[in-house]
């Protein structure tokens, strides 16, 4: 065996290894949500207040569906569902001429009694200024009385489409962990959109909608291990071996308690609010508690809208080295090492735009233990495929599920390639744009 097979195979072997590892979070991200199938009603969360906060730009249209639905997840609870547009919206409206008037179409629903109208004054501001915004507007709702320990903030999208129980969930959650101040819903991808005609449309609809299954293997295998090792519900030593690695809840169906936003609010002006805040979480060792419950989102309707998407978000884990400038985020070893678990999640993010192609290669045309462990790797990624397709991919005909699972090498492709023109992006000294952007011309 030469020196060259010798060293592809021992890397061959270590990327196996770790795929193993994804797939056994994967089993245990399956069974931690068939939690949420428990038909027990949810453990009390007493005087509890949930402030379902959607902060809003260029999204006129979506508004009245989506304060309906919210008002219906309110339901039972000691609820109130805000809306916080931003003065952004006028300052950018030349550019994007065709998009509605979003804080007129919010002053409207909260006139009519459906929601809270908060508006944002600075056009300066991104989500995570909105966001901190609403909180200490929700402060200032408070009755007599009540602390803010005893109020959540719980953020989604205007095209969040959350279970209905999901503020049940949550509160099982709160009630479980009570010495925890961020609790997590992570999401299930899909694609909304229907195929254009002919079998070119047709191929781009199924990598497309296998972005979506790329997205659920990751929430499987990644985002919610992860979590689920900083919380309690992982033991001692686990935790410890876990500080290290970038962990990161999602800007949706994150819920906070008010008096941590208080004293330790979103940073502002960020980009990327969610990832940055995860950083500053980790590195003061602060649980962040999934619950057993699924928020449903939308990936982008083009291939090209899908590179631009993975483009802006690998600014989340890239910009690692600024979050350990931030004076919120606690110095120390645990941060460093945080970091560069962060840039090692940016490194293998770039990687997928070449590891598909580069393992088929290996299957057919390298040395025999080559072939053996390249095979071994790709198999293993298989089953964490189909675990993700079984589990979360949406209902529809055998065939179109088929060539979800077929297209995902390209979709996985599609995301490497989003992520090298976020690193050349990175490298050009860009700051990134916002993870949610989206509406009319965004």
């Amino acid at each position: 065996m030469s020196a060259l097979s010798r060293v592809t195979t021992a890397v061959l072997t270590a990327g196996a290894a770790r795929q193993a590892l994804v797939l056994s979070g994967t089993v245990r991200s399956g069974r931690f949500l068939r939690q949420g199938k428990d038909p027990r009603p949810p453990s009390p969360a007493p005087g509890s207040m949930f402030f379902i906060v959607v902060p809003a730009l260029r999204e006129a249209g979506t508004l009245p569906a989506a304060v309906a639905r919210f008002r219906a997840l309110a339901g039972g609870h000691e609820a109130t569902v805000v809306i916080v547009t931003t003065a952004r919206e006028a300052a950018e409206a030349p550019r994007h001429p065709a998009a509605a008037d979003t804080v007129a179409a919010a002053r409207e629903l909260a006139g009519g009694g459906q929601c809270v109208h908060l508006h944002y004054p600075d056009p300066a501001g991104l989500k995570a200024d909105q966001l901190n915004y609403a909180a200490t507007s929700c402060a200032a709702m408070l009755p007599d009385g009540v602390p803010s320990s005893r109020a959540f903030l719980a953020c989604y999208d205007a095209d969040s489409r959350p279970p209905l129980d999901s503020l049940d969930r949550f509160a099982r959650a709160i009630a479980d962990h009570p010495g925890a101040d961020v609790f997590h819903q992570s999401s299930r991808f899909e694609s909304r959109q229907r195929p254009a005609a002919g079998p070119l449309g047709r191929v781009r609809a199924a990598v497309c909608d296998a972005g979506a299954l790329r997205a659920n293997r990751f929430v499987l295998g990644f985002e919610l291990p992860r979590l689920l090792n900083r919380s309690g519900q992982a033991g001692a030593l686990k935790r410890a071996l876990c500080s290290g690695v970038y962990a990161h809840v999602t800007g949706h169906g994150l819920c906070v308690r008010l008096s941590l936003l208080e004293r330790l609010p979103f940073p502002a002006r960020s980009p990327l609010e969610d990832m940055h805040y995860s950083f500053i979480l980790g590195s003061r060792g602060m649980p962040m508690v999934p619950v057993p419950s699924l928020d449903c989102a939308e990936v982008p309707a083009t291939v090209t809208a899908q590179v631009q998407q993975a483009a802006r978000w690998f600014f989340g884990p890239a910009r690692a080295a600024r979050y350990l400038k931030d004076p919120a985020a606690r110095a120390g070893w645990p941060a460093s090492v945080m970091a560069a678990s962060a840039l090692g999640s940016a490194a293998e993010w770039a990687g997928c735009a070449v590891v598909p192609a580069l393992v088929c290669a290996l299957v057919t045309a390298g040395t025999p233990p080559v072939r053996v462990t390249a095979g071994c790797y790709a198999v293993i990624c298989a089953v964490q495929v189909v675990l993700a397709e079984s589990w979360l991919g949406a209902p529809g005909p055998a065939r179109d599920r088929l060539a979800r699972v077929a297209a995902f090498p390209l979709a996985l492709g599609v995301h490497g390639t989003g992520g090298l023109l976020g690193w050349a992006r990175l490298l050009r000294g860009a700051s990134g744009t916002g993870k949610t952007e989206r509406g009319p011309g965004a």
